[in-house]
């Protein structure tokens, strides 16, 4: 455990002496922007039927909710796909995961340092976004006219802070078991798309209309949890070699 640690310090350092991280960090804060663009007009449009203060705070309590549910998701993906270039990709194109590979580390510790950075980094930028966002979204919207400050209710909090990170390691394994084994490790990077993508699609559909955010996000994760100990089996340093030489 300690070599992966090793491994993944090393890589956040390198993504974190990039101008480009703080750039696409800045990027992120401004996507957030539409997200919550929309409580002005959640607050006018729940005033306009004439709700009591109860019924408008419940209003705005599940708009909330509904950001803390998707915002993480889609920030932590694409944060994800900009990390993973200084993971795995930048050791094959400049020739020196073999030389990782002959250092005391396992290959799994390899793969595990190599997840943990871009998965960590990706949940700490993420989760302090979403601080900044609920922030301004009650010290703009809601505490000038409900004169309270909302929480997101618990649900949405173990799914953002919990369940969403959680789920985000294991994508990170997939998709960097694919970088370390393929040729062209940068085909891999669309496995975050379209794992992201499907979960976000599952959400929206009538299946899972009555469903909770948190309950789909943990089936999930589970599943994914799955693929990866199968994975696992089947990761040898002979497909490493020959990938980086491919």
């Amino acid at each position: 455990m300690r070599q992966a640690f090793i491994i993944a310090r090393k890589d956040i350092k390198e993504a974190l002496r990039s101008r480009s991280t703080y750039f696409y960090i800045l990027f992120m804060l401004l996507i957030s922007i539409p997200y919550l663009s929309g409580a002005p007009t959640v607050l006018r449009r729940l005033t306009e039927q004439g709700l009591g203060p109860a019924d408008l705070q419940a209003g705005i309590q599940a708009f909330l909710n509904t950001i803390v549910y998707t915002l993480p998701l889609v920030l932590i993906m694409l944060f994800c796909s900009f990390l993973s270039v200084y993971s795995i990709i930048m050791d094959k194109a400049k020739r020196t995961l073999e030389s990782l590979l002959a250092t005391p580390a396992s290959l799994r510790q390899v793969w595990l340092g190599k997840s943990l950075a871009v998965a960590l980094p990706s949940i700490v930028v993420t989760l302090l976004v979403l601080l900044i966002a609920v922030i301004v979204v009650n010290q703009v919207f809601v505490v000038p006219n409900l004169g309270v400050f909302l929480v997101p209710s618990v649900l949405s909090l173990v799914a953002a802070l919990l369940i969403i990170p959680v789920m985000t390691f294991f994508v990170v394994c997939i998709v960097n078991f694919l970088q370390l084994i393929m040729t062209n490790p940068r085909i891999a990077n669309f496995a975050f798309i379209a794992i992201f993508l499907g979960t976000y699609l599952i959400t929206i559909t009538e299946l899972a209309a009555s469903w909770d955010f948190s309950l789909i996000y943990l089936i999930v994760t589970i599943l994914l949890a799955a693929v990866t100990l199968v994975l696992g089996r089947f990761l040898s340093k002979e497909k490493v070699v020959l990938s980086s030489k491919g």
